[in-house]
This record gives C-alpha cells, structure tokens and sequence, in this order.
C-alpha cells in the first residue's frame, strides 16, 4: 500500500502542515495494524474546505482528519496564513487571506444579448 505521502494532495501548499500531521498519524497507524490499515482514496480542495476521503479510520484518526478540515476553513490554502482569511461565495470557492486574495483577478459577469433571426 501507497503511504499517504506519497499520493498527490490536490491543494494548496497552505494547507500541506495540516496533512502532513494527519499522514504521519496514518503511517504510523498503519504500521503498528498492518492487517486493518487506514486507507485514504483521495485529499483535495473542494468547496474551500480541505476534503481527506479515507476508509477503515480508527477514531483518533478521524478526530485528526475532522481538525484539519475544520482548521483549512481558517488557514489559507496558498501561504498558510491564519490572519483574516475568508472563504468566497461565489464561483470557484477558495480560503485565503487578504493578501493571496490580491493575487486573485476578480470575476468579470458579461452580459450578452441573443437576436433571434428568423
């Protein structure tokens, strides 16, 4: 089996200190219950929220991977930044804090009219 580690985090570099706690947590679950181990399918960003898909997770591991995804929602997925980070509502959600917020372009809404030519 793949260590958590080494699959891709589908993220922000923000947020990599908080998997990184919750990987070392797996690994070392995995290695003391080699015949029950902790699976994760899949760690993203999904709705600005930090999202670990895993199976067979004891509870400890669980309580792990629900602090980080609830810390992702205050932690900025670019820098890792805790100061005034927001989540936007609208479009591609994204968690970030006032600076990496700069960086992003803001949405431009074009309107469009449509002739029907018969």
């Amino acid at each position: 089996m793949k260590s958590i580690k080494e699959m891709p985090w589908e993220c922000g570099k923000g947020w990599w200190p908080l998997i990184e706690k919750v990987a070392s947590a797996i690994d070392s679950f995995n290695a003391a219950h080699p015949d029950s181990p902790v699976e994760v399918s899949q760690i993203k960003q999904k709705f600005g929220g930090l999202r670990i898909y895993h199976y067979n997770a004891s509870e400890d591991i669980r309580q792990l991977i629900d602090h980080a995804i609830e810390a992702s929602w205050h932690t900025c997925e670019r820098c890792g930044s805790i100061t005034g980070v927001t989540t936007n509502l609208e479009g591609y959600r994204l968690t970030l804090c006032p600076e990496c917020r700069k960086e992003i372009k803001p949405r431009v809404i074009t309107k469009r009219k449509i002739a029907i030519i018969r």
